[in-house]
């Protein structure tokens, strides 16, 4: 009996031993997991920081005069121009006044009608210039003028009037100007908000609802480029859109196909991103400093039924873990580290109790020890899935583990193995008298 008395202290805390560790190890058992995968993950601070690209603040603008074409010196005439052509007693016939073409512009014009930007008198019947590139002339028939200036065109109809001994050399009057410029007609297609108000979002949620706009526009030749296109329809893209843009070829071959949305980012110049996407060209608006232009000069001019395409940003990182479940924006413009990331994401690892002074409200300790483990799993250009790993409590010190958060990061919170059993222990027996039943035993 006095053996079995000295010994039932023992037993009762080697049960309340036992208990406690069962319950800590269940209490913990979400953290097992996380433990598992922090062996087999990447620290932080052994990566390349320009490993995953230029980060966005170092981001450099494009050039914008590429985006428009360098316009000649002299107009260069070609089908659907029409010009004002005079020849004195043969065109216009029969006339002893020069007649006079007004040329005009609507004075509240968005941007082009299709008659230029120049106003003003010009002499001469218009006369348009035919898809094969001639015009009719009285008594000559037709000539072709394509591919010539306009000093060009003038020489070659007097020469043709003196090969028909219509005009005599030295007293012929021939003049060719311009009177309405040919015009590209392109499709403007934005995803980005049309609305000239600024609506702002709170950080942290997710516009569902948005609307587009498109629009047709005329554009005179030399300026049917995408700098002008741009121009036309309220200029760059805006915050919620992609600093990138596409053109969409128009001809026989292509749209036969649904775009492939996996190779679009990576189309270059040309449409040769894919075997399924001819005639698309990817045009980015930024790039890493020094880098060369992925697309030539002729990429920018736009011909007939040509679409350009301002797709919407679609940025997000996602959290779970100790952190609450949610689909982050990231910021355009700005880079993310992990620990901005959290705050994103409405945690506090390294406020009061780990995350707020609402868990003393139930009369427990809470989280007396904050989690510091942060998981990043992250999806490489070539499928392929790595898992990071980064110390918050070293990232306080160490900009290495400051790890750029990368758009569709999962970024999960966690506790450490210590941590977790240390606010388990407390949460177990706080306001809890099983330690003092087992003892009364």
């Amino acid at each position: 009996m006095i053996r079995s008395s000295q010994h039932h202290p023992i037993t009762a805390s080697i049960a309340v031993t036992a208990l406690i560790t069962i319950t800590a190890l269940s209490s913990t058992g979400c953290h097992i997991h996380s433990v598992a995968s922090a062996r087999n993950s990447i620290p932080a601070h052994r990566l390349d920081p320009n490993l995953f690209g230029c980060s966005r603040e170092a981001l450099a603008p494009l050039p914008y005069s590429s985006l428009g074409q360098v316009k000649p010196e002299q107009h260069i005439i070609g089908a659907g121009d029409t010009l004002s052509v005079y020849v004195y007693g043969v065109f216009p016939a029969n006339e002893e006044e020069t007649p006079v073409q007004q040329r005009a512009q609507s004075l509240n014009q968005r941007y082009y009608p299709p008659r230029g930007t120049v106003v003003g008198p010009l002499t001469g019947l218009p006369t348009r210039v035919e898809g094969n590139g001639t015009i009719d002339m009285p008594l000559i028939g037709d000539i072709s003028i394509s591919g010539l200036t306009l000093p060009e065109a003038v020489a070659k109809i007097k020469q043709a009037y003196y090969d028909e001994n219509v005009l005599q050399e030295g007293k012929e009057r021939v003049t060719v100007d311009l009177l309405i410029p040919r015009v590209r007609r392109i499709v403007v297609l934005r995803q980005d908000s049309p609305a000239p108000q600024v609506s702002l979002t709170p950080p942290g949620v997710v516009d569902q609802v948005h609307r587009g706009s498109g629009e047709v526009i005329d554009l005179p030749m030399y300026e049917n480029d995408v700098l002008h296109a741009l121009g036309a329809t309220g200029g760059l893209p805006g915050t919620d859109a992609a600093r990138e843009l596409y053109v969409i070829r128009n001809g026989a071959g292509i749209n036969t196909q649904f775009l492939s949305g996996s190779s679009l980012q990576g189309l270059v110049s040309g449409g040769e991103g894919g075997e399924c996407n001819p005639g698309v060209i990817r045009i980015p608006l930024v790039g890493c400093p020094c880098d060369g232009i992925p697309f030539t000069p002729a990429d920018v001019v736009l011909n007939d039924g040509d679409t350009i395409y301002i797709p919407r940003r679609d940025e997000y990182f996602i959290t779970g873990g100790l952190l609450p479940g949610a689909r982050v924006p990231l910021p355009r413009d700005k880079d993310v580290d992990v620990l901005e990331a959290i705050a994103l994401a409405t945690g506090s690892p390294g406020g009061p109790l780990g995350l707020s002074g609402a868990v003393l409200a139930g009369g427990t300790p809470g989280y007396v020890r904050e989690a510091t483990q942060v998981m990043i799993l992250r999806t490489l250009p070539d499928g392929r899935q790595i898992n990071i790993r980064v110390d918050l409590d070293r990232a306080i010190n160490d900009q290495k583990q400051r790890i750029r958060i990368m758009p569709d990061d999962v970024v999960m919170l966690h506790q450490k193995p210590g941590a977790a059993f240390f606010n388990t222990f407390l949460n177990f027996f706080s306001g809890d008298s099983l330690l003092i039943t087992a003892v009364d035993n």
